[in-house]
């Protein structure tokens, strides 16, 4: 693989040339592989509805802007990694206790 530079590399794709055997190792590059639908991806959703402090929900926004998606989505973000890891807490005091 050869050395170059970012901006000669963005140079010879805007003029048209051939790069990719010339400068990426296919041995090297790693693939991606397909991700699978999980179950709770599957499941339908309920509607529900809840008041949330005012700066909490600013800040939820803020996320949401730097994100660029809706504050919807980080409140479902951030409600998942919070289940994720309450129930890896719990898994690990289970095998503590046992």
């Amino acid at each position: 693989m050869n050395n170059i530079s970012t901006d000669e590399l963005e140079q010879k794709i805007a003029t048209g040339e051939e790069i990719i055997d010339q400068h990426f190792d296919p041995k090297s590059t790693k693939k991606g592989t397909k991700y699978l639908t999980t179950v709770r991806r599957s499941q339908t959703s309920l509607s529900t509805q809840f008041n949330l402090p005012q700066t909490m929900l600013k800040e939820i926004e803020e996320i949401a802007s730097e994100l660029n998606i809706t504050p919807e989505a980080v409140i479902k973000m951030i409600l998942r990694r919070a289940l994720d890891e309450h129930y890896l807490a719990k898994s690990r005091t289970t095998l503590i206790v046992q």
